[in-house]
Parts: structure tokens; C-alpha cells; sequence
């Protein structure tokens, strides 16, 4: 997906704020993120306080209400807790965005959790793979991303775009199983 302001650069960022039935989508690229003034250097990927704060204004009910609200309060959550295993501490991974350890994820669950579910959509892991894998794998994994494409297309009602994601869909599940 391109960015909404340069047309150049792959978007990396994507901003959803839904207001009653009003959908506003941004897609940013790292290089214009930049250029913003409500993301400076410093704030860019390392505080989701800070970027979440300044994306939505104080009488918004998206961020300040609800579900998110409880997301920002846990992220000011616990400043001195540490891992038990690698000793990371919950300051350090909220301004570098990266845990010390796979035993982080447990330690820090229950402030980590919600932010990942909220910007991912899911706690799977739906990164990158590598080049070497086997064909059914990727496809899977095509697949997978195609649905979460498939449901953002019906959550803003574009049915035709959801109508030639499904029928995407179906093609690659067929050359995988053959149904």
C-alpha cells in the first residue's frame, strides 16, 4: 500500500480511527512520519503513548474512551518491573519497542498483550518468512493475510474489493489443497 502523502514510498504506519460509523484511514511512510510534526524523531516507533496521544485530539471518543483507554493505562503500567530471566525492564521495551526475551512476553503479558492485539489485530505473529521456506507455507501465509485484507475491506463496505480478495482467496486455498 503506498503512502497517502508522498504516492512514492511503501506505507509502514497505518492509522484507523473510527468515529461512530466514520472510518479515516492513514497510511504513512517512514520518510514522511518523519517530516509530521506530531511525530518527532524521538517519539517515531518508540512511544505509542506519545504517538497515540497526539494522533487523536482530547474530544475524540476513539483513543480516550473504552477498550484503548485501558490499552494507555497500561502502557504507563509498571515502569520498574524487570524480567526475571534476561532483566530487561518494562521502561526500556516501551521506548525501543523490542523485548529482551521470549520470557519478556510472559513477564509483561498483561501490559504487552493488549497493545499487540491492538495494532496487530491478533497476537499470532504474522511478520516476515523466509525466503527458503516451502511454497505451501507462503501461500498459507498469503492466504492468512489476504482474510485480514478481506475483513477491512468489508468493515469500510467496499464489497467489490472483498468480492476479488475472496475469489484471491480461493484460488490460492485450491492450489494448496486442492479443493
Amino acid at each position: 500500500m503506498k503512502c497517502d502523502f508522498c504516492y512514492k514510498n511503501e506505507a509502514t504506519i497505518h492509522l484507523i480511527k473510527i468515529q461512530g460509523s466514520n472510518i479515516e484511514r492513514i497510511n504513512i511512510c517512514r520518510e514522511c512520519a518523519r517530516d509530521f510534526s506530531f511525530l518527532n524523531e524521538e517519539d517515531f516507533y518508540n512511544d505509542l503513548t506519545k504517538i497515540f496521544y497526539k494522533f487523536y485530539q482530547p474530544g475524540d471518543d476513539g483513543i480516550r474512551s473504552g477498550r484503548n483507554k485501558k490499552i494507555l493505562r497500561n502502557l504507563s503500567y509498571g515502569r520498574n518491573l524487570k524480567c526475571s530471566y534476561c532483566g530487561m525492564d518494562l521502561k526500556t521495551i516501551k521506548r525501543t519497542g523490542k523485548v529482551g526475551c521470549g520470557n519478556c512476553y510472559s513477564e509483561f503479558k498483561d501490559v504487552l498483550f493488549p497493545v499487540i492485539k491492538s495494532i496487530q489485530g491478533s497476537l499470532e505473529n504474522k511478520g516476515k518468512i523466509p525466503l527458503n521456506t516451502s511454497r505451501k507455507i507462503r501461500l498459507e501465509k498469503s492466504i492468512r493475510d489476504l482474510r485480514c485484507k478481506l475483513q477491512n475491506e468489508i468493515i469500510i463496505e467496499n464489497f467489490e474489493g472483498a468480492a476479488k480478495i475472496r475469489d484471491r482467496i480461493k484460488r490460492l486455498e485450491k492450489n494448496i489443497y486442492g479443493r
